[in-house]
């Protein structure tokens, strides 16, 4: 409010073609911050791993995990069309059972995905994920002097481990309920929440325009 007491006139809304609209619609709606917090609620809490063979001819050892995912974190990707690089952090605790001697490990890891948002005909939007290479897995093991050796022992282990981890999580993103959420019908949405969307604009009991009957909707 100015010192005269009268509000400035407010600017008048640019208009946009129905192009600029789908654009910002997708970009508001599938926000950074709405596709990390979609991903962890769909992923759940945590994975399991194995058991698989490592070592010489695979039979050398016998490798099992239990991994928790941990927050997500990502950014949008920049380009024309919608996608974001998104990272998923798990903590696992590893089992190697040489010879039947099980030896403990905890370890970090930090599995990339790339998302990509297309839309098909008549109004859905689709997410493609997109699994990482082998070599963009990261694996962080927490070891001392005798589990760094046993680790030694079992040659390949981490290339294993990464493929292993890959394959998980292509099987989580196959099961059903992740792949109906990555298919978002907005025409069944829209319709779904167009009851309650309608009632926001009839008059209120006691409003000066309660006496108008009737509505638009």
């Amino acid at each position: 409010m100015t010192s005269e007491g009268i509000e400035p006139a407010q600017p008048a809304p640019l208009p946009m073609t129905y192009a600029e609209f789908g654009d910002n619609f997708i970009r508001m709606v599938l926000h950074r911050r709405r596709i990390l917090e979609s991903i962890d609620r769909l992923l759940g809490d945590k994975i399991e791993l194995g058991p698989i063979g490592a070592g010489p001819g695979r039979v050398f050892a016998k490798v099992r995990a239990t991994g928790w995912f941990q927050p997500t974190s990502g950014v949008e990707i920049p380009g024309p069309l919608v996608a974001y690089r998104v990272i998923l952090p798990i903590d696992a605790d590893f089992e190697i059972e040489i010879a039947r001697d099980i030896n403990r490990f905890k370890a970090k890891v930090l599995l990339p995905l790339t998302l990509n948002v297309r839309v098909e005909h008549p109004l859905t939007i689709v997410w493609d994920i997109v699994l990482p290479g082998e070599d963009e897995v990261s694996i962080s093991v927490e070891t001392d002097k005798r589990r760094s050796a046993v680790l030694q022992k079992v040659a390949g282990l981490d290339a294993e481990l990464r493929r292993f981890l890959i394959r998980v999580i292509e099987k989580e993103l196959d099961k059903p309920h992740i792949r109906r959420a990555t298919r978002i019908d907005m025409d069944a949405i829209i319709a779904g929440a167009w009851g309650p969307i309608a009632d926001q604009f009839l008059p209120v009991e006691g409003d000066p325009d309660a006496e108008v009957t009737g509505t638009l909707l």
